[in-house]
């Protein structure tokens, strides 16, 4: 699998910056509530009103090819892995939002395209199922791309919470964003991905189930904070550890230069870190985080955090990551990579 690489990452963040402390000054029930001490969070982006999962999704994508050797008329496939899809108002599911990700892109007509959905594991997903497309010799590259959306689902949160301890408190961490990666099959020894896993506890899917608003009009995310996240963590260090091994490699012989967790909160990736530790009986390497800026971006998370480490300088060419989901479902995913130059203005 080494040949396949990340080849290029696009990222889009709305412009309308919205701080803890001024999301909180909406809500609709008096909460005593310290949320950015608890999460970490200060602020998070909101689309604005002529913004959408498709705006957003085109915008990174033009991202993500400014900064590749190839145009949209190269691509073979484009796969959208958005929770969200929504354009002119309305959630899509037909016609795909892939399709008029296509349109907007201008690829040549009969590029390939569908819409994948894995929850806050989408874009995983759609990286998984590209490099397998490439490694079986029918195409050479292709986009994953995402635009969520989950500014309203923050609102109804505001209308509804009535305490610290509440089913649609994780939804005040929200942020909107989009974000895009072409992978192909031209890696070498300093940028490739080296592995790649998944695994599902389905027995605690209903742990964060988005569905309709009991209360109001409009979308809402009911989550048992504490116990998903109490799942998460106990289970993640074993399968990156079994995933590592299946693919011949060993954590203490990886040597990553840095891991990106699921941005949910600090004080949640501080616990990841610390059960990696104690699993693995080493420290874990440099986190890199994106969530205290822009809160939990679901899909793209991960990718937000990638995109804007490498723009930092926090993460230098040519270093080995470790890429870790922990989505609702439960999904459990891990991308081990090397960086090269990725995001490196390759089509100058």
């Amino acid at each position: 699998m080494n040949n396949v690489r990340f080849e290029s990452l696009g990222l889009y963040l709305p412009s309308n910056v919205v701080t803890t402390k001024d999301l909180l000054k909406k809500t609709k029930n008096e909460l005593e509530i310290d949320l950015e001490r608890i999460t970490g969070i200060e602020s998070r982006r909101f689309k604005s009103d002529e913004e959408n999962c498709l705006s957003m999704a085109v915008s990174a994508a033009e991202d993500c090819l400014k900064n590749s050797i190839y145009e949209a008329k190269d691509l073979d496939v484009i796969i959208n892995a958005s929770i969200t899809r929504i354009k002119n108002d309305r959630h899509y599911f037909e016609p795909s939002l892939s399709h008029a990700i296509k349109e907007a892109l201008g690829t040549k007509n009969d590029v390939l395209h569908f819409d994948i959905s894995n929850a806050c594991a989408g874009m995983f997903t759609g990286a998984y199922i590209l490099q397998n497309m490439i490694n079986s010799g029918k195409i050479k590259n292709g986009m994953v791309v995402s635009g969520e959306s989950f500014a309203d689902i923050s609102r109804t949160a505001l209308l509804e919470v009535r305490e610290k301890i509440d089913l649609q408190f994780a939804s005040l961490t929200f942020g909107d964003s989009g974000a895009a990666f072409i992978i192909d099959a031209n890696g070498d020894d300093n940028e490739s991905i080296d592995m790649m896993d998944f695994v599902t506890v389905a027995e605690y899917a209903d742990l964060c189930v988005g569905m309709p608003s009991m209360d109001n009009p409009g979308l809402a995310i009911y989550t048992k904070t504490k116990d998903i996240h109490e799942q998460n963590i106990k289970r993640w260090p074993f399968f990156v550890d079994r995933a590592l091994k299946k693919n011949g490699m060993e954590y203490a012989s990886a040597d990553f230069d840095f891991i990106i967790s699921h941005q949910t909160s600090v004080r949640a990736i501080e616990s990841f870190l610390s059960a990696g530790e104690a699993y693995f009986k080493t420290p874990m390497p440099p986190a890199m985080y994106s969530v205290q800026d822009f809160g939990n971006t679901t899909s793209t998370t991960h990718f937000v955090a990638l995109y804007n480490s490498i723009k930092e300088k926090k993460i230098k060419p040519n270093s080995r990551g470790l890429l870790v989901g922990n989505a609702s479902g439960i999904v459990i995913s891990c991308i081990a990579m090397k960086t090269g130059n990725l995001n490196s203005s390759r089509s100058e």
